[in-house]
């Protein structure tokens, strides 16, 4: 009986002693919270005995919350302290920096009451949500953003960093990147608050591929022994050709002397065209419409050169290759439509001729 009376006498002094520990934790959910959240007050308490139980409700009045927790003791329990937890549901509330006071009661005397604050921001009104009809293109062909529900007072979209204004349509926006490369676009939407929100895509723009057209002249001007060439100076693999007449072979023989249009499409999907003439070693004079004529083209490096109206007694031919060096500067002194015989010690690779005023493609090989 002794040892009840000691242990009882205990109790009842810890309790009296730590009574301000009724309320041992309020924590607020979501945190940041929005005027568009859900918004809870999680309170974890104690209670004075092992019967007893707790019910909670809460009061908003201009920018203050104040929740009221009732402990309930009845029957018979031992007086230990038990602890609780409390969610309190407020729901959706206004935008405002709230002081949040919990207050503790039991039998109707406060226990315990707890001051803190909650802020409740701003949800974004704005929404960047956009996606590319294809991520990868060729550079002169636009680029189309879908709109996939941007709500926004005003737009900023960015190129690596750097202000680019695409022009609206049907589906969103289209723009024409200027550069090839990898572009990393960054849509900003902005509401009238000032609230932002980002979107952020990836755009791949590809070079078009750079091709050299040379040819083999027919040896008349009805056989059909002429060859094109297509060069390919730059693109990614693997490389498609298709002649304007038909036919996908590279060198495309068999050819009349004429005129001969190719288009080389790489592996990007990007494509370029370019022609060639194919000429007439015995009647070269038929194509005088041509500034002039170097055959066979490609060559070892001894090359035919014909010029047509030419206005000058001198000339000036020279080579020049891809970094634009002058390789070759020679002269000759003639008149037009003679054949002059080159013999040029070139490199392989694929050169630029200079004939007076006109220039050409080569391909020494």
């Amino acid at each position: 009986m002794r040892l009840f009376l000691t242990t009882l006498i205990f109790l009842i002094f810890s309790i009296s002693s730590n009574a301000q520990f009724w309320i041992t934790s309020v924590t607020s959910f979501p945190f940041p919270a929005n005027d568009c959240d859900i918004v809870s007050i999680v309170v974890d308490g104690n209670m004075s005995s092992s019967n007893c139980t707790h019910t909670s409700s809460y009061l908003i009045s201009g920018n203050t919350i104040t929740i009221d927790i009732n402990i309930i003791c009845g029957g018979i329990g031992l007086p230990v302290i038990t602890p609780y937890n409390e969610t309190i549901i407020l729901g959706t509330i206004p935008s405002n920096n709230y002081v949040l006071i919990v207050n503790q009661s039991s039998a109707g005397t406060l226990l315990e009451t707890n001051t803190s604050s909650i802020n409740i921001g701003n949800c974004c009104a704005s929404n960047a949500n956009i996606s590319l009809s294809v991520s990868s293109n060729c550079l002169g062909e636009p680029t189309s953003f879908i709109d996939l529900g941007t709500l926004a007072d005003s737009l900023v979209w960015t190129d690596n960093g750097v202000v680019f204004n695409p022009n609206p349509s049907a589906l969103g926006w289209i723009y024409i990147f200027n550069s090839s490369g990898v572009h990393n676009v960054i849509l900003t939407a902005i509401d009238s608050t000032g609230c932002s929100d980002t979107n952020n895509l990836v755009v791949t723009v590809n070079d078009h591929p750079e091709i050299l057209m040379s040819s083999v002249p027919a040896t008349c001007a009805t056989c059909q022994n002429g060859e094109a060439f297509v060069n390919v100076v730059s693109g990614q693999m693997p490389y498609q050709v298709l002649w304007s007449l038909g036919g996908t072979l590279n060198p495309l023989t068999g050819l009349n002397p004429g005129k001969y249009v190719a288009t080389l499409t790489d592996g990007n999907l990007c494509s370029v065209s370019d022609s060639v003439l194919v000429g007439n070693s015995v009647s070269i004079n038929e194509y005088k419409s041509h500034d002039f004529l170097i055959y066979p083209n490609p060559s070892s490096g001894n090359i035919f050169l014909n010029l047509f109206n030419n206005e000058h007694n001198t000339i000036n031919i020279k080579v020049f290759n891809l970094s634009g060096e002058l390789i070759e500067n020679r002269f000759f002194s003639g008149e037009s439509n003679t054949t002059y015989e080159i013999d040029l010690d070139l490199s392989k690779g694929i050169y630029i001729v200079k004939v007076n005023n006109f220039t050409e493609k080569m391909v020494i090989q």
